[in-house]
């Protein structure tokens, strides 16, 4: 049943009638006639009369005196494109902590460009015993988590977790099926006590029967040149006083170089023979150092 208190707040009382109020008024028009000035206010009376309606409802939640509602306007977020978005990387930390357990399986001859070599083998080690696999693996993980914070997809050719290798023809055939933008296998390397400091290693031309590295001389030399340059700053290590020339050594004896098919270097970070260098090698401030230096390389090789 209709409620006529609902549709109008004020009550039933409260309720004007504007059919009435224009009765009285146009009786008042009579009057008037006989009396001069007052037919004039009867008129306008009449017509404001019209206009006397009842009032509104107002919607349900708002005053009849509530200004409109102004919704605020919702700002999507900026997306922010990482700098190494859409770029693949490869690590692949040198040698395995459980080749020492499998010799005969590393030993295995395979392969590597023209020449047959041993699958891997066990890495060098420093006179204290701290071995060049822990150090490998370790700034392979801290410069993943460098790569991977700036868009990066990060894929690692050992983890610690394989029984063995993998060998050095499988490790390039990680990175050439992943299409990788770039790649570096990570190493310290044992060499005459006397010598010290860090080198990039580059392919030298290699065609063979399965391998042909022509496409990747170019730019795996400047994947290398970058890599002198960020990790010297990045480190403080200088360039090595044994392999190569200012940093660069050429090599068609490696595997992993004669069979890649995209740009890829070896790094020699330190000489864990070196007393200075084993210093820094065991220390996992520099081994942060020494990450940063990788990843600021594969940057600064790959928005070249």
């Amino acid at each position: 049943m209709f409620d006529e208190d609902e549709q109008y707040p004020g009550g039933r009382h409260a309720r004007q009638d504007p059919v009435g109020r224009r009765g009285l008024l146009k009786a008042a028009l009579v009057v008037a006639a006989a009396v001069p000035g007052l037919a004039v206010l009867a008129d306008h009376l009449l017509r404001r009369g019209h206009d006397v309606t009842a009032p509104q409802a107002a919607p349900a939640g708002r005053s009849p005196q509530s200004p409109p509602v102004n919704r605020p306007l919702v700002s999507r977020p900026t997306q922010v494109v990482l700098p190494l978005a859409g770029k693949v990387i490869v690590l692949d930390p040198g040698h395995n902590p459980n080749n020492i357990d499998h010799l005969a399986e590393i030993d295995r001859l395979i392969n590597s460009g023209g020449f047959l070599k041993a699958c891997n083998t066990v890495g060098a080690e420093t006179d204290a015993g701290f071995p060049e696999w822990a150090f490998n693996l370790d700034v392979a993980r801290r410069a993943r988590v460098i790569l991977r914070s700036q868009g990066a997809q990060v894929i690692m050719t050992q983890n610690g977790h394989t029984p063995y290798g993998p060998c050095n023809n499988r490790r390039a055939w990680i990175s050439n099926h992943a299409h990788a933008d770039a790649t570096i296998a990570i190493h310290a390397d044992g060499g005459p006590p006397e010598g010290y400091g860090f080198a990039a290693l580059v392919p030298l031309l290699v065609i063979s029967s399965i391998s042909d590295n022509k496409a990747i001389i170019k730019p795996s030399g400047e994947l290398g040149e970058a890599t002198v340059r960020q990790f010297a700053q990045a480190t403080g290590e200088p360039l090595s006083t044994y392999l190569g020339a200012d940093g660069i050594q050429e090599r068609n004896d490696l595997c992993g170089l004669n069979l890649s098919t995209v740009p890829k270097i070896f790094i020699e970070c330190a000489n864990m023979r070196n007393a200075s260098d084993a210093l820094k090698v065991t220390d996992p401030t520099w081994r942060d150092a020494a990450a940063l230096g990788i990843a600021n390389s594969i940057k600064a090789f790959v928005l070249r």
